[in-house]
């Protein structure tokens, strides 16, 4: 395909059905068309005019990087899902628009409860929430095997820091399940409650059956306490997705969790807050996989939410040096956020010149002196997008003080 092609092709041609308007009935083909239907007033004739636009390479993308600034929710909408198809410029677009828009997580579907009464009525955009009950009645609609994301809620609010009873229930439920669950593109498991403080004290446990049972799966999100949480080291070849909330793990599931073999993970995030029992030394062993790029070669995104940040972003910067392949080689978003992150921790990644080739740097709710992030903006110390946000202040230069933004 010519890239840069404005002739009419084969498709160019777009003849209007009698509901469409008719100004738009029939247009020019070739890019000059495409321009015209997005001019439309009718979102089926823009939604046609987008997908046909990716026909002609970078102008076509253009087109639809135009419309993530100018549409309308659902023309908005489709354009991302377009952009992701489109390589590296699709890629550069939604990273220069929200660098979060690049990855797929289950904010991409439609969250509902499901009623078992209406039962599955649209498996493809749905992320259906369910309790085990409801879980094991959704497993007896005859649709059931076109679900694609799934919302399983944890119950136990009574039981602080343990395994939550329903956790193995769903594990093995959805174990059993796995030849009707072969279209399972995400699964969210954990506390119903979406607070970004004061994270869950709702137990997880193994997930090795989950990743065993869920080939296809591309968004595992866990939410809750993961002191027991395990998984074998195995490999899964289509997750892209991985994301872990809690404000409570030790060394061995972390460094479980980094050691899976998950070639195809693009974006990894990790809520760590305060770990139990260790130093950071112990923690920055267990993320060492990650940081020389042993276990998640295509990474993007690497989010690590901890009361170390200090100790994480110093050796991100020596694995810059030490590894053969550092993490930040190919990494387009680094988020620190929400820890307990210093002007000491920031300088020693700036000085590695670790982020040079990062497109985001997110530190936005640490403890960065606002004097040095107006020196780093005023100095051109990073080349890349900068969020840095809601830092607090450290008082009477007291480190025992400083709490990361889980623990508020």
């Amino acid at each position: 395909m010519n890239n840069n092609s404005n002739q009419p092709g084969e498709f160019d041609a777009v003849l209007g059905g009698e509901q469409q308007n008719q100004n738009y009935g029939v247009v020019l083909g070739g890019i000059e068309g495409v321009k015209s239907r997005l001019n439309s007033e009718d979102d089926e004739v823009r939604i046609a005019a987008l997908e046909d636009a990716l026909k002609y390479g970078d102008a076509g993308v253009d087109l639809i990087t135009e419309e993530l600034y100018n549409s309308s929710d659902k023309i908005h909408d489709h354009a991302i899902c377009l952009l992701r198809k489109a390589g590296i410029k699709g890629k550069q677009a939604l990273l220069d628009y929200d660098p979060w828009l690049v990855f797929t997580t289950l904010e991409d579907w439609t969250a509902e409860k499901f009623n078992p009464n209406t039962g599955i009525t649209n498996p493809s955009e749905t992320a259906y929430i369910v309790n085990i009950e409801q879980l094991k009645l959704l497993l007896e609609d005859p649709q059931v095997s076109q679900i694609v994301a799934l919302i399983c809620h944890l119950s136990g609010y009574d039981c602080y820091y343990e395994l939550s009873q329903d956790f193995y229930s769903y594990v093995d439920t959805l174990f059993e399940a796995r030849q009707q669950l072969t279209n399972l593109k995400a699964l969210f498991i954990g506390d119903c409650r979406d607070n970004n403080y004061k994270k869950s004290y709702i137990g997880v446990g193994d997930i090795t059956l989950i990743l065993e049972a869920c080939p296809n799966l591309e968004v595992l999100h866990i939410r809750g306490c993961c002191n027991e949480l395990e998984c074998e080291k195995l490999q899964h070849n289509n997750l892209k997705t991985l994301i872990v909330e809690t404000a409570n793990i030790s060394d061995v599931p972390i460094y479980r969790l980094c050691s899976l073999n998950l070639p195809a993970l693009e974006y990894f995030e990790l809520w760590m807050g305060r770990p139990s029992e260790h130093s950071s030394d112990n923690t920055i062993d267990s993320l060492k996989p990650i940081l020389f790029s042993e276990s998640f070669p295509n990474l993007s995104y690497l989010g690590l939410h901890s009361d170390y940040a200090d100790a994480i972003a110093d050796a991100i910067a020596q694995s810059t040096f030490m590894a053969e392949s550092p993490i930040l080689a190919t990494l387009e978003v680094l988020d620190l956020s929400m820890g307990n992150l210093t002007d000491t921790g920031l300088n020693a990644l700036i000085e590695s010149q670790a982020i040079i080739n990062l497109h985001t740097l997110n530190i936005a709710h640490n403890y960065v002196s606002e004097e040095f992030i107006q020196e780093i903006k005023e100095s051109s110390l990073i080349d890349c997008l900068l969020i840095a946000h809601s830092q607090e202040k450290i008082y009477d230069g007291c480190s025992a003080s400083r709490y990361s933004a889980l623990y508020e």
